[in-house]
């Protein structure tokens, strides 16, 4: 029988952290999600300060309330999964798209530093918020026993994790932001300088919902608020939102003949407005190209707490490797 051990985890989002101390089966023993206004203070510098602060307060309530879960014989550590761009083995945020002003910020470090002033000696652990659901699928989700798979997140942002013949697809820790592939050229060519508007994310994610609508006359501040408008003058957005999710499926089919691509994150509680389109987009586009690179999409079974429990699972992973460096 496998002697039980813990994590705590951390997902870090451009408007929520959520949080949750986990087992070593993915059993969540608490969990908690903040809101995080990244222009609150009008300063990325005390924005950033204010983040960790709230992650060090997590970090040691955990401790305080479970503090046999936490003791240094069973505690295996802290994993921080942030939307990115983000360099995950140097443990550094690299101009983050949906953290304004943020540019490069060796958070891993950071927060790392500040639980361990604290009186939480533990170590920290980092990885893209995509990557770190794809993870999580694979540990506790219906991605078990695959080797090549696919998590998209779709939420505030657009994310892509790949896990391709078993490990995470990145370079130097950076990549897989495949939700920033160019999904209206037509619309980037005639607007060069505004690309954040013609890619997958730009059309399927939180804010590009949001900003398409409001262009429309849209008044309110929530994807909640747009479709309970139940406007059918919106209905096109989740259209091409499907489409847009459609050919990311597509072009990470062609790119790594997947098993299977998983969608994960806030907005797959709006599913019924995009999901059915997006397979059927996916299936008419990809088998003209060739049929036996088409697999399944499912919702993932980690749903909206992909993040977290990935980010939970790091030091069981990343730690393994860094005691054998040792």
């Amino acid at each position: 029988m496998t002697k039980k051990s813990y994590t705590i985890g951390f997902d870090l989002g451009g408007t929520k952290l959520a949080a949750a101390l986990l087992d070593n089966n993915g059993d969540m023993l608490d969990f908690i999600k903040v809101p995080v206004d990244m222009k609150r203070e009008g300063s990325a510098q005390k924005t950033q300060k204010r983040v960790i602060q709230v992650m060090a307060d997590i970090a040691l309530d955990f401790k305080k309330r479970f503090p046999k879960e936490t003791s240094a014989s069973v505690f295996k550590g802290i994993g921080l999964a942030s939307a990115g761009p983000l360099n995950a083995e140097e443990g550094k945020l690299v101009n983050p798209v949906n953290y304004p002003g943020w540019k490069i910020v060796p958070i891993r470090d950071l927060v790392e530093k500040e639980i361990v002033k604290r009186g939480f000696k533990t170590k920290v652990y980092f990885q893209h918020d995509a990557t770190a659901a794809a993870l999580a699928e694979g540990w506790v989700g219906g991605a078990k026993g695959m080797k090549s798979f696919a998590v998209v997140t779709v939420g505030t942002g657009v994310g892509s994790g790949i896990i391709f013949n078993g490990m995470p697809c990145q370079s130097s820790g950076m990549g897989s932001e495949c939700g920033h592939f160019v999904a209206d050229m037509v619309g980037l060519k005639n607007n060069p300088d505004k690309i954040h508007h013609y890619t997958v994310e730009g059309l399927a994610s939180g804010t590009g919902l949001l900003r398409r609508a409001k262009e429309m006359g849209f008044t309110g501040n929530s994807v909640e608020e747009l479709v309970d408008t139940k406007d059918s003058k919106y209905s096109g957005l989740y259209s091409d939102m499907a489409f847009a999710l459609a050919l990311l499926c597509h072009n990470l089919s062609l790119a790594f003949n997947l098993e299977k691509i998983f969608i994960s994150g806030g907005l797959i509680k709006i599913k019924d407005l995009y999901f059915k389109e997006l397979k059927a987009n996916y299936s008419k586009i990809i088998r003209q190209i060739n049929t036996d690179l088409e697999c399944k999409i499912e919702i993932a079974k980690t749903k909206n707490h992909a993040g977290v429990l990935g980010a939970g699972y790091l030091p069981h992973l990343y730690g393994k490797h860094t005691a054998k460096k040792k």
